[in-house]
């Protein structure tokens, strides 16, 4: 299973010159499997998946799975070229609110005046799946083939959040994807422990530093870099990869951050890999 970022940043695009190592879009991860396209969220790192596929000229199946419905992991989806492109087939699964379902969501994003292409202009077939809690959602190709499965579980965030963990069925590799998560007052959160058991790779909130959340950010949906950490510990996670930095932290700002928050982590717990999400990173698990 290969795994590639394609946006990192939480809150806000931040396209500057500070800002090229790590990158400046917003959440978007992909995994392929034999092929088949697995999506993390459609921030604004989804436009340039879109061109990638797009420029290989094959048309593969896409999942796309929505973490929660803030415009910085939905605004991308416009821009996603595939929804334009007859013979996509898109199935996009999230939660909905109470009030509206996930692809009544997504579509009011796009009404004037805010966006001049509606939701009902796309080309691709495009089908929305509201998950239902605890469920676990099959992956399989065009052709129907089981190719692995997502389990799910809730985070803590405003107005909720979904954290996944992907299992690829022909070798069993496993990836967790869990950004705007707010870590529990006491200890790792135990719903992630359980979920992430024995996760090849999590990739996790880690917008604030452990000393930024303390003083300023309690309470707004967001983590550290050190309570990822200790989930990896309790789960027995192999490599953690610290993502949805927070727009005001530049390259050298991250760069710095990481030596630090790598040797401290050899330290404690060398088994378990750490590294800090930069958009074009890929690994292979």
């Amino acid at each position: 299973m290969k795994i590639k970022f394609w946006g990192v940043r939480g809150s806000i695009a931040t396209p500057s010159r500070k800002t090229v190592e790590f990158g400046g879009n917003t959440s978007c991860v992909s995994a392929e499997l034999e092929g088949h396209v697995v999506i993390f969220d459609s921030g604004t790192g989804i436009r340039l998946l879109g061109k990638d596929l797009l420029a290989r000229n094959a048309k593969p199946g896409i999942d796309l799975f929505l973490s929660h419905l803030h415009w910085d992991h939905i605004q991308g989806f416009p821009f996603f070229a595939p929804n334009y492109v007859e013979g996509f087939h898109i199935k996009v699964h999230g939660r909905g609110q109470a009030e509206a379902s996930l692809r009544q969501i997504l579509a009011g994003q796009m009404e004037g005046p805010n966006f001049p292409v509606s939701l009902t202009d796309l080309n691709a077939t495009i089908t929305y799946r509201d998950l239902t809690p605890d469920k676990t959602e099959e992956i399989r190709s065009l052709d129907e083939k089981p190719l692995g499965a997502i389990s799910h579980t809730l985070g803590r965030h405003p107005n909720g959040v979904t954290v996944y963990k992907l299992t690829e069925k022909s070798t069993g590799a496993s990836v967790v994807y869990a950004t705007d998560t707010e870590h529990a007052e006491k200890g790792p959160d135990k719903n992630i422990v359980a979920l992430a058991q024995n996760a090849d790779l999590m990739i996790y909130d880690g917008m604030y530093t452990p000393e930024e959340y303390d003083s300023h950010f309690k309470g707004w949906g967001h983590s550290t870099w050190e309570k990822g950490f200790e989930i990896a510990q309790a789960a027995g996670v192999k490599k953690l990869c610290v993502f949805h930095h927070d727009p005001d932290h530049d390259d050298d700002f991250l760069t710095a951050l990481e030596k630090k928050v790598v040797d401290t982590c050899a330290v404690r717990e060398p088994s378990i890999k750490v590294v800090f999400a930069r958009e074009q990173m890929e690994f292979t698990v």
